[in-house]
């Protein structure tokens, strides 16, 4: 048999490894001195630790080393793939949001408006409005329309009443939204399907606005950035 120190340099795996790997029942080793303690391995134990130590390498969870005896290896390698897959994709996802912070700098934390709700009386119209008129996506789990990206400054949550999801008995609403060009969001807008109430306009107390009015009867001023 092989002392721990041994098996080891012949497996690749660290004696830290190896107890722990013991302690969790992944890898046993063939005998345990009552007295010492120490742990002793059989050579056709090798193999085994061997792939143990190349799963490792490939940062293959403990919890999924124990699979392979039942599953085998190509279907645990699989399954790693494909969490690694995703691991990409977050990180793919947080170094676009980090290119973003460095372009337009970190979003300053403050308290501000992220939600209003709405009554859309033909959802379908007015899924098509926000979309062409705002670029804003539909999201029906919530029932809301989102502007911008979370969480950055430009995120807004424009919520749909719903009798089971969102409940409001009030009715017809007005909220301003900021945009970078006020003629042609006025003119995107009409575009869409709005209906002019007031056109854009210079006015001593606020920035230049206007305002539309969306098919479900909501007033929308547009102001400009």
């Amino acid at each position: 048999m092989l002392s721990i120190g041994s098996f080891s340099l012949v497996t690749g795996l660290s004696i830290t490894a190896l107890r722990h790997y013991d302690d969790v029942g992944l890898l046993r080793p063939a005998f345990v001195d009552p007295d010492t303690g120490y742990r002793r391995y059989r050579l056709d134990q090798v193999s085994e630790a061997r792939l143990y130590a190349t799963l490792r390498r490939l940062q293959v969870p403990v919890d999924a080393m124990r699979a392979v005896r039942e599953r085998g290896v190509e279907t645990v390698l699989a399954e790693h793939r494909e969490r690694l897959r995703g691991r990409a994709d977050s990180l793919a996802q947080l170094i676009e949001t980090v290119e973003h912070h460095l372009e337009k700098g970190l979003p300053v934390k403050t308290r501000r408006i992220a939600q209003v709700t709405i009554v859309a009386d033909d959802l379908p119209t007015s899924i098509a409005f926000y979309r062409d008129a705002f670029d804003a996506s539909y999201h029906e789990e919530i029932s809301s329309f989102q502007f911008g990206a979370y969480p950055d400054d430009d995120f807004f949550l424009l919520t749909v009443a719903d009798p089971e999801r969102h409940p409001w008995p009030g009715g017809r609403v007005k909220f301003g939204l900021l945009v970078d060009d006020i003629d042609a969001a006025h003119a995107r807008a009409l575009a869409a399907g709005a209906v002019e109430i007031e056109p854009p306009a210079d006015k001593p107390w606020k920035p230049q606005s206007s305002t539309v009015q969306d098919p479900g009867g909501n007033h929308i001023d547009l102001y400009q950035r």
